[in-house]
């Protein structure tokens, strides 16, 4: 039995039990009715340029209680005031970022890091306690960076790789072995040693559980913006906050997972001539002229097959095959008192992970956290990705605190004889949670960029009239994974309403 509607609004978007009557061909005239699934940011910037158009007939159905998606900032019990991103961190570039010109005009940059003495020092330590020395973290960081343009210019140059199917990370490592092949011993190991913590970084960066997973070929598409990366102090999510305004409250409905989008290309189904039906979990349904849907390549790999009725088409289902969802988790650690040297913001970890691989992942996944960066005098944050990050999902957090501990203590050995206390572990479960799994998209070897464009494709009705609307950061072809790339997707597919519209 559906559940009962709470608000007229719901009762005006409920699919009516009789053909509506206006014909099915009048319909797509002035004001659509516009269905967005999802409210991270991409739904709702989607929303925001539709509302702001004079397209307010939406609705924004959310499957939480919550709106952002992969977004999402939290204020840290021990340091009032202080916000941290389980989800999206980074501005990412200053030039043509929307995100960066949102959170300047609300002045959301201007109090970053103010008024805490975190130092600019970074601790490039091995396992035993030393430190490495800046010459070869010098001489590994240029001979890397210039590596991973070299990997980007295949794709803009649209040349052969060398190998078939081959990887960024087999291409660097075969690269920069001949790079350090004059050095011997000592001089040869560590360097090595900073090649697997840089490619770690890279992990963490590209959603991949190895360098290895991503395609030479391909990585050169993403496009990394100019300038300098900044966080939000107020926290990511208040970008999301700002974006809502233009939006009524009472089009946004939270804690309403979709079960089923019905569609028709043919123009018209059962919802009194709309050409899409999206139904919800509590049973309310929802007719519309349009759908975009915005849910995570994770969610769409495991439920497409049965969200959609019809099933979509054969080259859509292909490219949510063969598009990667990575994951990346966070480990965020609450002590009692500072924990880092005098002046050090991050501590580099510099793991011996030769032969990581075959280790046990229980006793291995400790080795994925390549720093631990201080927010704050006694909290520390740590990223991890791949098959180790979805196992640290599943441990407790008290697992996960004892061996983050241990792994601290053992690399500042030398420097500080005790830690603090640890007061409380907060980590990030993006691959458990059940509407995302995962965290954001890659390219793996054997894939395309052009499926990311096929993913973003709309489906239209045999009159060409555009009846489902696909958005997110796994829409993007430049900026994919990234939440710019989220957020302007969104605006692409509300523009793509309004051109449609003639608004």
């Amino acid at each position: 039995m559906a559940a009962e509607r709470s608000s007229s609004f719901s009762d005006a978007y409920a699919a009516p039990d009789e053909c509506d009557s206006c014909p099915p061909e009048e319909k797509p005239t002035k004001r659509p009715r516009v269905i967005v699934i999802g409210a991270g940011i991409s739904g709702i910037a989607a929303a925001d340029v539709l509302c702001r158009a004079g397209l307010g007939d939406i609705v924004v159905l959310e499957a939480t209680d919550r709106i952002g998606g992969r977004i999402w900032s939290i204020e840290i019990e021990s340091d009032k005031g202080l916000k941290v991103e389980l989800g999206a961190n980074w501005i990412h570039g200053i030039d043509l970022n929307p995100i960066f010109c949102i959170a300047t005009k609300h002045n959301l940059l201007s109090t970053q890091y103010k008024g805490r003495n975190l130092g600019k020092k970074m601790m490039f330590l091995t396992e035993t306690g030393d430190p490495i020395h800046t010459r070869i973290i010098r001489d590994v960081d240029l001979e890397y960076g210039m590596l991973i343009s070299e990997c980007e210019e295949f794709y803009k140059q649209q040349v052969a790789t060398p190998c078939e199917n081959d990887s960024v990370g087999a291409y660097v490592e075969r690269e920069f072995e001949e790079k350090i092949s004059r050095f011997v011993g000592e001089e040869r190991r560590l360097r090595q040693l900073m090649l697997g913590q840089r490619l770690l970084g890279e992990c963490i960066i590209s959603g991949a559980h190895s360098m290895h997973d991503l395609s030479l070929s391909e990585v050169g598409c993403f496009e990394e913006l100019d300038g300098v990366h900044y966080v939000i102090p107020a926290g990511f999510d208040s970008v999301v906050h700002m974006l809502k305004k233009s939006i009524p409250p009472e089009r946004i409905l939270l804690n309403r997972p979709v079960t089923k989008v019905s569609w028709d290309c043919f123009g018209a189904i059962e919802s009194g001539g709309y050409p899409v039906c999206v139904e919800c979990e509590n049973g309310e349904k929802f007719a519309g002229d349009v759908c975009l849907v915005t849910a995570s390549l994770g969610y769409l790999k495991q439920h497409a097959e049965r969200l959609f009725w019809p099933r979509l088409p054969e080259f859509k289902e292909n490219a949510i095959r063969n598009i990667a969802m990575g994951t990346v988790d966070k480990v965020i650690l609450e002590f009692d008192r500072q924990v880092l040297p005098d002046e050090v913001f991050r501590l580099e970890m510099v793991w011996d992970r030769r032969n990581m691989e075959n280790e046990d992942v229980a006793q291995r996944w400790i080795k994925k956290i390549p720093s631990f960066e201080a927010v704050s005098e006694n909290v520390l944050v740590g990223w991890l990705s791949g098959k180790e990050a979805e196992y640290m999902e599943k441990l407790t957090d008290e697992e996960v605190g004892k061996r983050c501990c241990e792994a601290i203590a053992a690399f500042l050995r030398k420097t500080t004889k005790h830690l603090p206390n640890l007061k409380k572990v907060t980590r990030t479960f993006w691959k458990s949670n059940p509407f995302t799994l995962g965290s954001y998209c890659h390219i793996p070897v054997g894939t395309e960029a052009l499926e990311i464009d096929r993913l973003a494709e709309p489906i239209c009705s045999n009159s060409n009239v555009p009846v489902l609307l696909f958005a997110g950061e796994a829409t993007h072809s430049k900026f994919y994974s990234s939440s710019h790339g989220a957020l302007l997707s969104g605006e692409r597919e509300a523009k793509r309403i309004i051109d449609f519209y003639h608004h």
